[in-house]
């Protein structure tokens, strides 16, 4: 009796290892979508890593701009094309 109920288990044992197989490989919940659920994570990774460098520079400029004068003054004539009142543009073409 006791005997017929191991093989019993056993076999349910067999069948579950079949079906957790089956379902590693599957397409829809398996390996596979793990492989690219990884690839997607590392691609936003990166996504997170350029904005974040790129925060700090903009960070690192606004620093300047807060603490720096003559940085703005040069930003200001380089971008507006500003000139001071003891200044003179010359435009060349």
């Amino acid at each position: 009796m006791i005997h017929g109920k191991k093989r019993i288990f056993l076999f349910i044992l067999c069948i579950l290892n079949i079906f957790l197989v089956f379902k590693i490989f599957d397409d829809e919940s398996g390996l596979p979508v793990y492989k690219d659920l990884k690839l997607k994570i590392e691609s936003v990774q990166e996504k997170i890593n350029d904005v974040e460098l790129h925060n700090r520079q903009i960070s690192s400029e606004i620093r300047i701009l807060k603490k720096n004068d003559r940085y703005v003054e040069r930003l200001i004539k380089r971008e507006l094309f500003y000139v001071a009142d003891n200044e003179l543009m010359y435009i060349m073409k």
